[in-house]
């Protein structure tokens, strides 16, 4: 049996709790065709102010650094998110 997903984005993608507190993580493209992963408290355990957070980390991050980010939003591949594709 097929599944097809919700075409909605994770609003949590690059997000996860470690402990009591939510973290960030992403790629940026630096010059010289090098990449760098990074990693960073949000230093919240409130999931909406960690999406507010995020949100204007991944913003601020490439003017402040002079890269560009490398984001992939996918969404959220739970199965309770997937629903059966019936085929005729």
């Amino acid at each position: 049996m097929a599944y097809q997903q919700n075409p909605e984005p994770d609003p949590d993608h690059h997000l996860w709790r470690n402990g009591r507190l939510y973290w960030v993580a992403f790629t940026v493209h630096l010059p010289g065709w090098q990449k760098e992963r990074i990693r960073q408290s949000l230093g919240t355990a409130d999931l909406v102010e960690a999406r507010r957070r995020r949100d204007q980390l991944l913003s601020d991050y490439p003017r402040q650094r002079q890269c560009e980010l490398s984001l992939r939003v996918m969404q959220r591949s739970s199965r309770r998110d997937r629903q059966p594709d019936v085929a005729a």
